[in-house]
């Protein structure tokens, strides 16, 4: 459990994680870094998800989304 006003790293990851299923165009969900503080970074295929579908917070964390350039498949 953090301390009050911290962020909550593991509640945001794992939230973020159910965006996997219940955001489509939603391909990968991570923790990341920026400038030496926590980020949830989100990648996403290009235009699949509107800007306003996605917090810029998360319990406190940073989200940072990012274009994958294409669609992922598998292979």
């Amino acid at each position: 459990m953090p301390a009050k006003g911290r962020p909550d790293l593991a509640a945001a990851l794992e939230a973020a994680a159910r965006w996997l299923d219940e955001v489509p165009g939603v391909v990968g969900v991570g923790q990341g870094d920026a400038g030496g503080s926590p980020t949830i970074d989100v990648w996403v295929n290009p235009g699949s998800v509107p800007a306003d579908r996605l917090p810029s917070r998360l319990f406190g964390v940073p989200v940072h989304v990012h274009d994958t350039g294409g669609p992922l498949e598998a292979s």
